[in-house]
């Protein structure tokens, strides 16, 4: 057990990086759930990169007390039988501004055809009106 007291050390001490590194494999962001899975393998593979390695069962015992020094430092929250919430703010997503959508540009002006001259009225002509026979 010195050896599980050893490595939960090391994952508390490289906290930041240790998380750096489950994020480039999972899909990790402030108030985000993650699981016990996920953590267990994130650890196997974590501690193997650091040349840390330790057998399945030892690393399930590794992320239980993990998980415990987490939920008590207020990194994770308990959500479910082996889900939690993940409070690390480093991790927040930006924020989205909601920009007004864009006023639509005046329709442009169509392009009018030449039009035929429209026979003119008795009125506007010149002749005389024609006697109705």
């Amino acid at each position: 057990m010195n050896i599980l007291k050893g490595r939960l050390t090391f994952l508390l001490e490289n906290q930041k990086d240790f998380f750096s590194f489950l994020k480039t494999k999972y899909k990790l962001f402030h108030l985000s759930n993650v699981f016990f899975r996920d953590l267990h393998y994130g650890v196997m593979s974590y501690l193997e990169w650091k040349d840390k390695p330790l057998h399945y069962p030892e690393a399930e015992e590794l992320t239980r007390q993990l998980i415990g020094r987490l939920e008590s430092d207020g990194v994770l929250k308990n959500v479910g039988r082996q889900a939690f919430v993940l409070h690390y703010p480093d991790f927040k997503k930006p924020s989205v501004k909601l920009v007004a959508p864009a006023k639509p540009a005046p329709p442009a002006a169509k392009p009018t055809a030449p039009t035929a001259a429209a026979p003119k009225s008795s009125a506007e002509s010149k002749e005389p009106p024609q006697p109705a026979v």
